[in-house]
């Protein structure tokens, strides 16, 4: 099998802004994975200390893993293509669910939108999972009254009142079979990026759902309540083993 394109997108920035975004380490705190303690050693770890990089072909390759970044001039704007290794057990790519795979598009959705949309400025996330394995009952977009976005195509409008208590308003950003990715007005112009795993209950790839709330300018009380009001419906709806 041939490697496979992750994901093949345009942002609305040149190719050097789009490059230092990915290598700047600094700037890498404000798009990559979410809020943690252990973020900027990651970034450093990933984009710098473990990858190699040739800015003359535009192309980031990562150090324990054939994956790579295509970054290339597309008109304006630049063209990035996450790049991912055939499976070597020759599994067709349409079986294979992997928790790196949708990290992956996960967070060069968050680097197209934070430049197109914020310029790279600050955010604050909240982050949700799922432990993986076997699991009775509906999945994070189901659960969240949200799985009928996986199949709308890029900036359709919604309006949904979820089961946290929130109201949101906004655009689809990206949909597939197992992440969709909108855009949330309430949040600062912000972004709700949800992956559900493979199947829970029969086969598949028993990966964990996963939520990434990113929000830009919320004062510390509405941020607080989103996060109380999320944290509290998550546990109750996806408890983890005892």
């Amino acid at each position: 099998m041939t490697d496979r394109v992750l994901i093949d997108m345009t942002i609305s920035a040149p190719v050097a802004e789009v490059w230092e975004a990915v290598r700047d380490p600094a700037k890498g705190l404000r798009w990559f994975g979410w809020d943690s303690d252990s973020l900027a050693e990651e970034v450093d770890f990933i984009f710098v200390k473990h990858a190699a990089a040739d800015e003359a072909t535009g192309t980031i390759r990562f150090e324990g893993t054939q994956d790579r970044f295509e970054i290339t001039p597309d008109g304006p704007g630049a063209r990035l293509r996450v790049v991912r290794a055939a499976p070597a057990d020759g599994a067709a790519w349409e079986d294979v669910y992997e928790d790196m795979t949708e990290g992956w598009i996960a967070f060069v959705l968050q680097l197209k939108f934070a430049i197109e949309r914020h310029r790279l400025g600050e955010r604050r996330t909240l982050y949700f999972s799922a432990p993986k394995g076997e699991r009775a009952g509906e999945r994070p977009m189901a659960a969240l009254g949200l799985a009928d976005m996986a199949t709308a195509a890029v900036g359709t409008a919604y309006d949904r009142t979820l089961p946290t208590g929130d109201t949101l308003k906004g655009t689809v950003w990206y949909a597939s079979k197992w992440q969709v990715a909108l855009t949330v007005e309430a949040w600062g112009d912000g972004l709700l990026d949800l992956h559900d795993a493979g199947s829970w209950s029969a086969g598949g790839g028993h990966g964990a759902g996963m939520a990434i709330l990113t929000t830009y300018g919320l004062g510390e009380a509405a941020f607080a309540d989103l996060e109380q009001r999320w944290k509290a419906w998550w546990e109750a709806r996806f408890p983890r083993p005892a």
